[in-house]
């Protein structure tokens, strides 16, 4: 009986900007074990851009370009597998993956705004002082002010938050699924270390 031949499967979302519903992906085989790892991720990406390079798929379909975080992997008990050709039909994209898309640009944008949150602090005494309008701008306010970095911060910052909202607003719900991944998998390391074989008692519980 011939051997079956080992490979991994991961799925190349064609547009990480898109919401997870408009999102396509490419069903990408590598011929290689050992499942998530970074050298076969490495493959992955090889082949689709070789792929791309090479005319087999739409020019178009990766309109951001294609790296590393494109690629996702698809475990092997997918029923998803049995269902596809392998020779380039759109994958949907799995919801838990959907979930991973939104929890990694939601944390893009968190670090976004915090970022350009601390280059506006010293901008606060300026803001609290215009919206109040108790009170004139000090020399050095308007100094502060007068500066062109002071509009272009505050601007973006508005920006940001929008786009956050925005995004949040779209979002699937199913990144919680990533947080009830982590638990389980938590919980199943807990159970397995709290085993206790019938019958052994550890040495702390013995009585002298």
């Amino acid at each position: 009986m011939p051997r079956r031949k080992s490979v991994t499967h991961f799925v190349a979302v064609n547009d990480l900007e898109k919401l997870p519903e408009e999102q396509e992906g490419l069903l990408i085989e590598v011929p290689h074990k050992g499942g998530d790892n970074p050298s076969n991720r490495e493959k992955a990406l090889e082949i689709v851009l070789t792929m791309w390079e090479q005319g087999e798929i739409d020019p178009d379909l990766f309109p951001n370009g294609l790296t590393s975080e494109n690629i996702f992997f698809v475990p092997p008990d997918s029923p998803r597998l049995e269902k596809l050709d392998r020779t380039g039909e759109s994958l949907p994209i799995p919801p838990i993956v959907k979930g991973a898309q939104e929890i990694v640009h939601l944390t893009k944008l968190q670090l976004e705004v915090q970022e350009v949150a601390e280059v506006a602090a010293p901008y606060v005494p300026v803001i609290e002082a215009v919206l109040s309008g108790n009170r004139p701008l000090n020399n050095s306010e308007r100094e502060i002010a007068r500066d062109k970095k002071y509009a272009k911060v505050i601007t973006k910052l508005g920006e940001i938050v929008a786009s956050v909202s925005d995004y949040r607003e779209n979002c699937t719900g199913n990144a919680r699924l990533i947080l009830n991944a982590i638990a389980w998998q938590s919980q199943q390391g807990v159970d397995s270390n709290s085993d206790t074989p019938t019958g052994v008692v550890d040495e702390s519980d013995s009585v002298i």
